[in-house]
Parts: C-alpha cells; structure tokens; sequence
C-alpha cells in the first residue's frame, strides 16, 4: 500500500472511530474550551488534482483561532506544501512535466461543532482564501480557494482549571482552486495537534449551610380563669359567668338580658331598679362594642292600643335613663310590644306583675 493511501486511511479511522470508552468522562470538564483561543500546527497528505501534472505529496501548516461559543470555531489557515512532477505525464506535449511545483496558502474557516461537551466533538468546515501554484521555471500564479470538510476534536488532556487544552484534531476536506478557466480540485487528509489557552475556570462560591430554624416560641403561660368562660381574669369583665354561658371577647355573656318590673298602669321606674339599671350602665361602659335593644312589655288588662303606648313608654324610660348616665343613644334602641308577648298568666295578679317588664337584649357579635 503505497504512503498517501496509508496516510489518508490513518486519518479517516481516527476520524470516523471516535475516542476509547473513558472510566469517568462524566467529571471532566469538557466544555471549558469555550472562549479559548488555540495554536495548531498540522501534517497531512495532499492529493492533487490529475490536471496539475504533480504527484500527490506532504503538506504542512498552522492554525490559530478560538472556540466562539458551543456551537461554533473559528480559524485562521496557514499551509504550504511542495511537489514532485508526475512523471507519468512526461509525455504530453503541452506541459512542461519535469517542473516541479509547490502549493501555499491560507485560508479563513468556519467549523460547526457537535456535542462540544463530550471528549469526542465532530465538525463541519467552511473555508474561503487564497492559494498560490508556483512550478519552476513559470510565474506563479494567485488563485480564491474554497473548501469543505469534516473533522473531529479528541480532547487528550485538559488541566484542572480548565484554562489549558490539548486536542487531536484528525480533518479531511477538499478545495477547490479557482484558476482563471480551469477549476481544480485538491483533497487533503491531515491531522493536527491543537494547544488551547483561555481563563482559568471561575471557582464556584462555596456553599453555605441554611442556620438551623429557630426554636419554637415557648408556649404561652396558661393565664387564671376562675369561671372557666375562656376569657383571663385579667381581661374578663364579666367574672362569675355561670358554666355554659356563650361570652364575648371580654368574657360577658352575648345573650345578657336586663329585667324591670313596674306597676299596674305605670311607666315610673322603681327604686329597687336603679341596681339593675347601674349594673347595665357599667356593662355599657366595660364593653364598648356593645349594642342594645330595650322592649317594653304591659299584661293584658286595657285596650291593645293604650297597652302598646304604655309598653312604648316603659322602653323610653330606660333608654332616658341609660343616655342620662353617659350610654351612647346610637348604641341603644328602644320598642313596645305591647301586651302581644306574656311570660305568666294574665289571668293571675302575679301572672300580670311577671309581664308588665322591660327586657334589655344584646344586639352585638361580640367581637
């Protein structure tokens, strides 16, 4: 197998084979190459195209670039390369073919990268330059080159900062010489030996343990409550609730009524009330969200009408008596009803005392 033939298929297998299996690639820092610049010098093999009359022949170069991000590269293309003439060709009359020659150039290269995160990333090439053909003995001749090709980054080491790389980069393209009337074609097989260079990688914050939570608050001190309403002595306005009895936020009962009675015929209020009227007036005063309603009541004996007056009298008399020691009127409202609800027997004299009253009921929530 002749030396170009070995040389190309050399290529091609580092190409197409990809890297050994790696125990742990997963903790190397693959990536890191992103934002590096890189310097490679390369050898290869360049099989020229039949019409130039060489044999095919080593070339050499370098590259520089960078890595522009994870999908791209970029590269600047420097090679150069000299050749025998083919002397198989000595016969044709229109060319000289015991010149020799030589092909150099550069060129400026695209490189779409894939799965720049693993060791192994293959590429597609773009390139665009110029190129010139000398032969001895002739003028040399200038020329755009354009160019396609395939390759492949094996990551071979990189340091522990990420700022250092050393890449194998095995590459086949082919370009094409765009002489005045007579394109040419070249393909080279090459592998190169890629040294990169960037910022070392940020060190990463170190990580902070989250303080422990603080301990709960201790639960509260159970405070006194002598009549058990739920309600602390020091806040119960209302001390001594009898067991049951629904309170409100300062321990008074939401259903507290107030009972007068009066004489027969009589809105006059008694003087054995006035406790009960006083003991209203401060409850009005401990609670101030209180809100009430005072109904008057008579018994039975007289017409409907004079009784639902009478009852709206006996009402009045403690609502005047109650605004009288500072109760707010807004709080207070006062109505009759007559002889329409009894609590005793009408028909009886203590029957008749038991509902000529007036009632006091809490109209509040409580809150």
């Amino acid at each position: 197998m002749t030396r170009p033939v070995l040389f190309a298929a050399a290529a091609l297998s580092a190409l197409l084979a990809g890297p050994p299996a790696s125990a742990d690639d997963s903790s190397l820092p693959w990536s890191d190459e992103v934002g590096q610049w890189f310097v490679m010098p390369f050898v290869g093999e360049t099989f020229v195209d039949d019409d130039r009359l060489l044999d095919d022949d080593l070339h050499y170069g370098v590259a520089f670039g960078k890595h522009l991000n994870e999908d791209w590269s970029a590269q600047l293309n420097l090679y150069g390369g000299d050749f025998d003439a083919d002397r198989s060709a000595a016969e044709t009359p229109s060319w000289p073919a015991s010149f020799d020659g030589s092909i150099d150039g550069g060129s400026f290269d695209l490189m779409r990268v894939f799965a720049r995160a693993s060791r192994f990333s293959p590429y597609l090439l773009g390139g665009v330059g110029m190129q010139r053909d000398d032969y001895e003995g002739l003028q040399g001749d200038d020329n755009v080159t354009l160019a396609l090709g395939m390759g492949a980054m094996w990551d071979l080491y990189r340091s522990g900062d990420g700022s250092r790389t050393v890449q194998l980069r095995p590459e086949v393209r082919t370009r094409w010489d765009m002489q005045s009337g007579n394109t040419l074609n070249d393909v080279l097989a090459q592998v190169g030996l890629s040294f990169g260079f960037g910022p070392p990688r940020p060190t990463p914050a170190p990580v902070v343990a989250a303080p422990p939570p603080p301990p709960p608050p201790p639960p509260p001190a159970k405070c006194s409550d002598a009549d058990n309403d739920g309600v602390c002595d020091a806040d119960d306005k209302c001390p001594g609730t009898p067991a049951g009895i629904k309170v409100d936020s300062v321990g008074c009962p939401l259903e507290q009524r107030l009972k007068l009675l009066f004489d027969f015929d009589s809105a006059e209020l008694r003087p054995e009330s006035l406790n009960e009227l006083e003991r209203l007036v401060k409850f009005m005063g401990d609670v101030p969200f209180a809100t009430a309603l005072i109904e008057g009541h008579t018994d039975s004996v007289g017409p409907d009408a004079y009784n639902q007056s009478l009852s709206d009298r006996r009402a009045k008399a403690v609502f005047d008596y109650l605004s009288s020691r500072g109760v707010d009127p807004a709080r207070l409202k006062s109505i009759g009803k007559g002889e329409s609800e009894p609590i005793g027997d009408n028909k009886t004299a203590e029957g008749r005392q038991e509902n000529r009253r007036v009632l006091m009921i809490r109209t509040d929530s409580g809150r």
